[in-house]
């Protein structure tokens, strides 16, 4: 998929996106969600244990929406297949966790991801629709 320099732009700022799931009853489920935007994917982590992935691990699929609050507001909305990935979680952490905190208390909070990471997925969404609201 080609994804314009401006939607490419857009979401490799720091901004706390809501994830669309879907449960058991087919009922949507969202939640707040750091992700970084790497090689046209959304790449996130969550325990395993919560809903968001419980949902995720039987449907795989889901809608990312990255908003700008503040006038005038802009979004940008992705969906596509969810796609568990192997990587070393204390280092995505620390490198989201920096960014969304600051340096002191992002290394703060990624020490909890240091040791304890079998509870622990990382996983990336590929979008195969976008839908654009910048203008």
């Amino acid at each position: 998929m080609i994804i314009d320099k401006r939607i490419d732009n857009f979401l490799s700022q720091t901004l706390v996106a809501v994830l669309s799931t879907v449960d058991d009853d087919g009922l949507p489920c969202v939640a707040p969600i750091w992700f970084t935007w790497e090689n046209k994917s959304a790449v996130m982590f969550t325990g395993s244990k919560t809903r968001k992935w419980i949902n995720l691990s039987k449907i795989p699929y889901a809608s990312l929406c990255v908003d700008w609050r503040i006038p005038p507001y802009k979004s940008v909305i992705i969906s596509g297949h969810i796609e568990k990935i192997n990587r070393p979680i204390y280092d995505l952490v620390y490198g989201m966790a920096v960014r969304y905190y600051g340096e002191k208390d992002g290394r703060d909070f990624a020490e909890g991801y240091k040791y304890n990471i079998s509870d622990v997925v990382v996983f990336q969404l590929k979008p195969d629709k976008i839908a654009s609201y910048l203008d």
